[in-house]
C-alpha cells in the first residue's frame, strides 16, 4: 500500500505541471478542523490544481472550500484509496466536483467536497 501510494503520488506531480511550477497560494487553513488547502497553477495555461489535506481523524461531508475557477474539477488523487489497497470503503468525491460562482476563501468560486480522514486530495480543472 505504501509503495503504491508513493509511486502514484510522485506520478501525480509529474503528470500535473502546476505541481512543479512556481505559483502557489496557500489560501485555506482551519486549525480546529485540521484542514489546509492550496492552489498551484502555471500562469496563463489553465493547468490549475487544488490540493486539500486533512490531519483530522474524522471525515467531512459537504465541506465548502474556495476554488480558483468554476466548472468541473476532476479528483486526481485521493489517499483514502490506499488504505488496504484498493479500499472498498474509500470516501471520496466520485471522481469529480463542481465549483460554482459562490466566492469563498478569497477565491471567486467554491465547491462542496468530501474529505476523508487523514487524507490528501488533489483536484484538477477539466473541460466539461
Amino acid at each position: 500500500d505504501q509503495l503504491r501510494f508513493t509511486q502514484d503520488f510522485i506520478r501525480l506531480r509529474w503528470d500535473q505541471p502546476a505541481l512543479r511550477g512556481q505559483s502557489i497560494n496557500a489560501y485555506y487553513s482551519h486549525n480546529e478542523n485540521r484542514i489546509v488547502a492550496f492552489h498551484r497553477w502555471i500562469e496563463g495555461q489553465g493547468l490549475d490544481v487544488v490540493v486539500v489535506a486533512s490531519l483530522n481523524d474524522n471525515p467531512f461531508f459537504r465541506y465548502q472550500l474556495g476554488f480558483p475557477g468554476g466548472g468541473r474539477w476532476a479528483e486526481l488523487f485521493n489517499s483514502d484509496v490506499y488504505q488496504n489497497w484498493v479500499n472498498p470503503l474509500a470516501i471520496g468525491n466520485n471522481g469529480a466536483i463542481w465549483a460554482d460562482e459562490a466566492p469563498r476563501d478569497s477565491l471567486p468560486f467554491s465547491a462542496w467536497i468530501t474529505i476523508p480522514p487523514r487524507s490528501i486530495l488533489a483536484f484538477g480543472r477539466t473541460n466539461g
